[in-house]
């Protein structure tokens, strides 16, 4: 037999064995695939697995489409399953935070022209006229008396506040404080169910790596929540479109946080709110930031005793102590503090005996590490508190202790171009005299606050001027921001005209005008 007539039979039985082993194979799918006679009651199930019993196919067994829509909606319901022991532990983290949080729509006053025909018609006579603008945040019920904690970039300079409740519910929000320096503030919504309250966590426990839920209404989809990790702590100097708070601390996540979030709860596995969405980067993706729930509670308790928060004031440039600095005052490169850079003048911190080249290395004895720290300390003790520093001048160590002033006398607290007042009263913005943008009007007189603003049809336009100087209120004399801040908040918006008295452009003799809403 030749090579080629060998090969050919071989090839041949091979084709026949590779044939027979598909046709064994079809044979045995088709058979365990395949419905078994439905006139034989011992086989009316067929068998995938030995021991395993598998309806058959309605469809196989010619079963109408209503039928089947009938047996799948006959099928067990979520709750009627037993528990898989799979479920998202997010489910849970959800169903907890969702009556607690609240859609914030703000409607404010701006100033501009409408359309194309405003523009070109009206824009060569008279100025733009106000118009009606609303934009949208979030916010949570921190108690059953219907108190909301939210942004106060989301509400400032609001005219109208409205929030709508989990249920669909809307009711109309009442402004009880706002803390720009923090980017907190404080709304008040009416009594609401015990269970529509947000747990509020600790934000000092968290640690990196922590899972971090955030929910809110992003881009106008409302209860939207996204999960991720802590991905930083302590986060401060961050350049935050349209400015960022004086007083940053706050929590990184890659949780997705977007416009419309802010306002909104970041919470725990646990369902427990550790701190109030407030930022997204705009230079990177996947990074937000949200103020941590612990600072949020100094200053809600602020708000709710006064409407405003009060902050200790020292009075001096606090920069960050870099290797060079301690070269050159002879201190060890292992020094721990912050640098003085300048001490102002009249302040606690001249007061106190501070000069520019100290190094502060404890606050009431606690070590100093950086600039953003020292700042917190300070501003966590109220006016008149007593604040013991240690310092480092001269190579000796020494302790100070300063007596500290209220922030809001000396620092411009809200909108710096404008005011350092968080609120306006009879449609005045003011700042104090102390506030170096308060030189700008020459002022003579002593005591008082400058007005900076007035709202157009409000009781005081055509009234006061911007660079008066108010010295009175209902009898109640303005030495101070603070004075004019507690005197305005217990007036509220008078039925009954309050006299005013004020210095013209501050100077010269005093006068008087009648303010009444």
């Amino acid at each position: 037999m030749s090579n080629r007539s060998a090969s050919s039979i071989r090839n041949g039985a091979l084709t026949l064995l590779i044939a027979l082993f598909v046709l064994a194979a079809a044979f045995m799918i088709s058979g365990r695939l395949r419905p078994v006679d439905t006139d034989r009651p011992e086989q009316e199930v067929m068998v995938e697995e030995p021991g395993e019993a598998v309806s058959p196919s309605p469809l196989d067994q010619g079963t109408s489409p209503s039928d089947v829509v009938a047996q799948l909606e006959r099928a067990p319901k979520r709750s009627e399953r037993p528990a898989s022991g799979f479920e998202s532990p997010f489910v849970g983290v959800a169903e907890r935070l969702k009556p607690s949080v609240v859609n914030v729509t703000v409607t404010r006053e701006v100033s501009g022209y409408e359309d194309f025909h405003d523009f070109f018609f009206r824009g060569d006579q008279q100025s733009p006229r106000p118009r009606r603008a609303t934009s949208g945040g979030s916010g949570f019920i921190i108690d059953d008396r219907g108190h909301v904690l939210t942004n106060h970039h989301v509400v400032e300079d609001a005219t109208e506040i409205r929030v709508t409740l989990f249920d669909g519910e809307e009711r109309d929000a009442t402004l009880i404080g706002a803390d720009p320096e923090t980017d907190i503030a404080l709304l008040e919504i009416g009594k609401v169910e015990a269970s529509w309250v947000a747990d509020l966590g600790d934000s000092e426990e968290i640690r990196i790596g922590d899972w971090a839920i955030a929910m809110g209404n992003p881009m106008g989809l409302d209860w939207t929540l996204t999960v991720g990790v802590i991905s930083a702590k302590g986060r401060s100097d961050l350049s935050i479109s349209g400015g960022g708070p004086v007083f940053q601390d706050f929590i990184q996540t890659d949780a997705s946080i977007n416009f419309g979030n802010s306002g909104g709860p970041l919470a725990n596995i646990q369902g427990e709110v550790i701190g109030v969405n407030s930022a997204v980067s705009t230079s990177a993706q996947g990074i937000g930031f949200a103020i941590p729930i612990n600072m949020a509670r100094d200053v809600v308790a602020d708000l709710l005793e006064s409407g405003y928060v009060q902050r200790g004031y020292l009075g001096m440039m606090p920069v960050e102590l870099d290797d060079l600095k301690k070269e050159a005052l002879g201190l060890d490169i292992s020094v721990a503090g912050i640098f003085v850079e300048s001490v102002s003048p009249d302040t606690p911190a001249e007061a106190g005996g501070l000069m520019a080249t100290d190094v502060i290395t404890a606050v009431d004895g606690q070590t100093i590490e950086d600039v953003t720290q020292f700042r917190l300390l300070v501003a966590q003790h109220k006016p008149g508190e007593a604040m013991e520093l240690t310092i480092i001048r001269d190579q000796q160590e020494r302790t100070l202790l300063f007596t500290l002033a209220d922030r809001s006398d000396y620092v411009a607290t809200a909108n710096p171009s404008m005011n350092n007042s968080s609120h306006s009263w009879m449609g005045l913005r003011v700042m104090a005299l102390t506030n170096p943008q308060a030189r700008q009007f020459d002022i003579e007189v002593e005591h008082g606050v400058v007005v900076v603003n007035i709202e157009q049809e409000s009781p005081s336009e055509g009234k006061l001027q911007i660079g008066d100087v108010i010295a009175k209120v209902g009898g109640k004399q303005v030495h101070t921001l603070s004075d004019w801040q507690q005197i305005t908040a217990g007036l509220g918006e008078p039925a009954r005209a309050v006299l005013v008295m004020y210095y013209r452009g501050g100077k010269g003799i005093s006068h008087f005008t009648a303010l009444k809403r």
